[in-house]
């Protein structure tokens, strides 16, 4: 049986020019909470040390609910509570730091790993996206639960101290390996992987620039945020990806803004986005 653990030298990095959305104006003060979950799962993105939480590009949790199951960061949710109290205690304040209280590595700047929700309601995904910072418009988007074939392995591994058993699938443009354990029979896991006859503990692609793994599974009562639908406007998935790889690839193009008082600041980069199609 195979223990493993969280090092990736090559995995893929925040990069581009923007930053953390305004909290403001994705709806932090006014958030509200439509479940609770008593179960949580916690999972290291793209961990430099798997011990060492701020080497994490993201701190997600697939939060168990009773009429819904969310996926969402960590790092942005408690980002959110620590803007809401400085905000009750400066009312009167004039300005405010957008990354408040946001953790991890490279924490101000924006990923749509860490700045986008995902809720599970049936068959149906619900993508919230915020955008960084010079958009003050953000997305929402539905589609049909993904459909990804798996092939099961009979290689073991221990994870969370819970065995895990591994499978294959090729989804999106990208091949994909999963550890899932039967132990806890829930059918998803990080971000929008899901399908296994149990909860999947670590999942990356095979050129290992994507990898989400639990670093602990606790019980409690956890609140599930939602915000407000005014802020999110209806779009699609395939137009919100297309932003989104926009913004990481060129970001100043990508908003229109080529350069500033002569300086070109247009840069395009090379960027691997998850979902290659």
């Amino acid at each position: 049986m195979l223990f493993l653990s969280g090092q990736h030298a090559f995995c893929q990095q925040k990069q581009g020019s923007g930053q953390c959305p305004d909290p403001f104006y994705r709806g932090a003060l006014e958030r509200k909470v439509i479940d609770h979950a008593s179960t949580r799962v916690l999972y290291a993105l793209n961990a430099q040390d798997i011990n060492k939480m701020d080497t994490y590009i993201d701190l997600g949790q697939l939060q168990i609910g009773k009429a819904c199951t969310k996926y969402c960061s960590v790092f942005a949710e408690e980002a959110d509570n620590t803007f809401q109290k400085w905000w009750k205690e400066h009312p009167n304040a004039g300005s405010y730091n957008r990354s408040l209280g946001m953790k991890g590595r490279n924490a101000s700047v924006w990923s749509e790993y860490q700045w986008s929700a995902f809720f599970f309601q049936g068959d149906t995904l619900t993508e919230w996206a915020a955008m960084p910072y010079h958009i003050f418009q953000h997305y929402r988007y539905n589609e049909p639960f993904p459909t990804m074939k798996w092939t099961l392995s009979q290689e073991t591994a221990t994870i969370c101290e819970h065995k895990c058993q591994k499978a294959t699938c090729h989804w999106r443009g990208r091949d994909f390996i999963a550890w899932f354990t039967k132990d806890i029979p829930v059918r998803k896991g990080p971000w929008k992987f899901g399908g296994l006859p149990g909860l999947i503990l670590k999942v990356y692609d095979t050129n290992r620039l994507y990898t989400f793994e639990a670093i602990g599974i606790e019980k409690g009562n956890f609140p599930i945020y939602q915000y407000p639908q005014k802020m999110y406007g209806k779009s699609t998935r395939q137009k919100v990806w297309k932003l989104q790889g926009d913004l990481n690839r060129d970001f100043w193009k990508a908003i229109g803004t080529v350069s500033e008082q002569g300086v070109l600041v247009s840069k395009p980069k090379p960027y691997e986005q998850l979902e290659l199609e």
